[in-house]
């Protein structure tokens, strides 16, 4: 039975408005609960059965339970001003809010700020939306009875039987409900100084706002954590996800002090965030702090969370962070919480200070850098990548051509020889690039220029809106297809740069790619070839055969372009809304080449000028270059470059296809990478309705860099050398 108590209250009127189920004088802290909407304190105190050193209470409030005679309070303003009048606690205290009862925790902690007061050492909130609020439609607690018990159920889920079987009860309980709603629908925020409070959000994955309640980290200048469960919106009415709730609570009250809240000199905590989550088999630990002193207490903390009962919290997970202003950071991940926990004991690289935003360039490869099953291991893990991959698959299976999709997750040898034919590699290279520079855009990777290497320019030129998805798959496609069909031929890398090939090409044989500025391919006939291989041998140069068929960007090519002409000629050009380099001239694309049906037919026969591409994107001083594709040959190239700044960050989405790291490893490696430099990720985009139920973590504090590999070894090697 519930009991009553004024005890620690200072006003005779406590005892209606904060009830227990026991007293507890002995106890270390206490937790004030605040009910959600139509809601009492009942279902909160039984979280004393599980925090046996916290008192715990509930604000009860007018016109339900003990005080069902009294009429209820409508605005935000007389709730908070009545639970001042009755607050006045004598040991640590935190406050516990659920969806509207988080708001008004959040207003009363303001409330106690602003009047000189004690402020709670934690603030709790569960499934609550974080003001200011999005408020549209008309207003719920206007509407007649029927419409606001629809619209209850239909946002909360059906009242108890006992209650809709009895006319009264259900009056009673809609009365409540009004005016409960009344108070959320009227509430204005008013903008003030942050509140000096830490903040713990908790939140179903079915939670249908679950991403906005990670604005609450903008409310606060202190620690925000971020913890996800299992449900809706209520998760905690689930056993086993109160028990994950209450034990994070038990674990951060049972670090609260007597005395006043601990600042540094400046008035603000050393904290900042840190993210726990999940995706697919891989575990996430994102930190980022104020301070490299911040950081190494997020690490501190992440051990101790993933270690103690945080780590019970391990299932499938959505993770968020979104624009995060704190400089200093790190990312780890791996195949299991033991591993996070290990790179975290592991030594970092020394935490430096990430101001800004980091510029952001887009690098797409071209053929030679596919291999076998690529895509496919993403797919199995992240959702955002399989939603545009194979929305992409589904759109080419009305386009004339072999079913890359089945080439692709073919096993034999066949289908490994399959996929070095032009006529599907082309296709299935832009598919892939494609769908993971998408993937990169969902997780906040804005590119502020794109470089595309002979077929990888028209995903660059697709992603700028020169092209739609469909059309430039059709014509990627009829591309490919013309290739194939044309004279057989072969390539060759020779280690010179263009002014020493001159002699070499009187041999007969064109230049193809100009990838650096002492490498080059050379393409013609075979015989053309070979004689060209002879005299570099003689001159001590030796060049190394790429593994084609055909004699890409050369003469041999020309019998293609006016097909090309005419097929393009049909589709609608755009100017492009985005920036990127042809790599035919070396210069920024203009938006009349862009829409000129002829620079995209002669596209495939013109030198592929990718040194002089990278020269023109490094000087717009980009901070990153991101190759976006399969294997890491254009990261490669870019490393021996020596006029790259040492300031700028080359790295590639995926792993090399022949190592140990599987693909959902290299691409979390190289998030983190773009983590610590400071770009603003939302994690969140990692995650969808994954396999199995989602639930997640996130601590506090932090970030550096450790990157431990998941053993995985896709089928396939790229050659070293992109070809076209």
């Amino acid at each position: 039975m519930m009991e009553k108590t004024s005890r620690r209250t200072g006003a005779s009127q406590g005892g209606r408005w904060i009830v227990a189920r026991r007293h507890r004088p002995d106890a270390a802290a206490d937790l004030f609960c605040f009910t959600h909407a139509g809601g009492s304190p009942g279902e909160y105190l039984r979280f004393e059965e599980e925090l046996p050193e916290i008192q715990v209470s509930g604000i009860q409030l007018p016109g339900r339970a003990s005080r069902l005679r009294e009429p209820p309070l409508t605005s935000m303003a007389s709730v908070v001003d009545a639970v001042l009048e009755v607050l006045s606690p004598e040991r640590p205290f935190a406050f516990f809010g659920h969806s509207l009862g988080g708001l008004v925790a959040f207003e009363v902690a303001r409330a106690l700020r602003d009047a000189g007061q004690e402020l709670p050492r934690h603030l709790f909130l569960s499934s609550s939306p974080p003001p200011p609020l999005d408020r549209g439609g008309q207003p719920v607690h206007t509407l007649s009875d029927d419409m606001l018990l629809a619209e209850i159920e239909q946002r909360w889920g059906e009242l108890p039987a006992e209650i809709r079987a009895d006319p009264r009860l259900l009056q009673m309980a809609l009365g409540v409900f009004r005016a409960d709603i009344t108070i959320y629908e009227t509430y204005r925020y008013q903008p003030g100084p942050l509140l000096d409070v830490p903040v713990t959000v908790f939140v179903g994955d079915l939670e249908r706002d679950q991403l906005r309640v990670a604005e609450w980290s903008a409310h606060t200048s202190r620690a925000f954590e971020l913890f996800g469960l299992v449900g809706d919106h209520f998760p905690f009415r689930d056993a086993e996800q109160r028990r994950l709730m209450l034990e994070q609570i038990r674990h951060v009250m049972a670090e609260l002090e007597p005395g006043p809240s601990p600042r540094n000199a400046e008035g603000r905590c050393h904290d900042g965030v840190a993210i726990w989550g999940r995706t697919g088999s891989h575990h996430l630990l994102a930190l980022a702090a104020e301070s490299a002193e911040g950081l190494e207490e997020a690490v501190r903390r992440g051990r101790a969370g993933l270690t103690g009962p945080v780590g019970a919290a391990a299932s499938d997970t959505a993770p968020s962070a979104g624009d995060i202003p704190l400089p200093y950071r790190r990312l780890v991940h791996g195949g299991d919480l033991g591993t996070l926990v290990d790179a975290l004991a592991k030594p970092a690289i020394p935490a430096s200070r990430n101001a800004q935003r980091p510029r952001v360039a887009l690098v797409f490869p071209g053929q030679g850098s596919q291999y076998a099953r690529m895509g496919l291991a993403l797919c199995q893990e992240l959702q955002s990548f399989a939603e545009e991959f194979q929305h992409g698959l589904d759109m080419l299976r009305s386009v004339a051509g072999p079913d890359v999709h089945a080439v692709l997750a073919g096993t034999d040898r066949q289908d490994v020889e399959a996929l070095r034919q032009t006529i599907v590699a082309q296709p299935a290279i832009f598919l892939l690039e494609y769908a993971l520079a998408s993937t990169w855009q969902k997780l906040g990777v804005e590119p502020v220029a794109m470089i595309g290497h002979s077929l990888g320019e028209y995903v660059a030129a697709t992603l700028a809106g020169v092209m739609t998805l469909p059309d430039a798959l059709e014509f990627v496609s009829l591309r490919a297809r013309l290739m194939q069909q044309a004279p057989i031929g072969a390539m060759l890398a020779v280690p010179l740069a263009e002014e020493e090939l001159a002699p070499y090409l009187d041999l007969g044989a064109d230049l193809a790619t100009v990838n650096a500025p002492s490498s080059c391919v050379l393409a013609g006939t075979e015989q053309d070839i070979e004689r060209i291989e002879a005299r570099l041998a003689a001159a001590g140069t030796p060049g190394q055969r790429l593994r084609v068929s055909h004699a890409f960007h050369s003469r041999l090519m020309e019998g293609c372009v006016d097909q090309l002409r005419a097929a393009v000629a049909r589709l609608t050009l755009r100017p492009p809304t985005r920036e990127f380099v042809s790599c035919i001239t070396g210069r920024w694309i203009t938006a009349q080449e862009a829409t000129d049906p002829d620079y995209w037919a002669r596209h495939m026969r013109q030198t592929v000028r990718f040194s002089d591409a990278v020269s023109t994107v490094l000087a717009s001083s980009p901070d990153v270059l991101l190759e976006c594709g399969p294997g890491q040959s254009m990261t490669n190239l870019l490393k021996r470059r020596p006029d790259l700044p040492a300031s700028v960050l080359a790295v590639s989405s995926l792993p090399h296809p022949g190592g140990r790291m599987s693909e959902p490893a290299g691409l979390l490696s190289t998030i983190g990478k773009l983590w610590e430099a400071g770009a603003p990720l939302d994690l969140a985009a990692l995650t969808g309705p994954a396999p199995g139920q989602m639930s997640g973590h996130h601590v506090a504090p932090g970030h550096g860099a450790a990157y431990p590999l998941a053993a995985r070894r896709p089928l396939g090697r790229a050659p070293d050398h992109p070809e076209r």
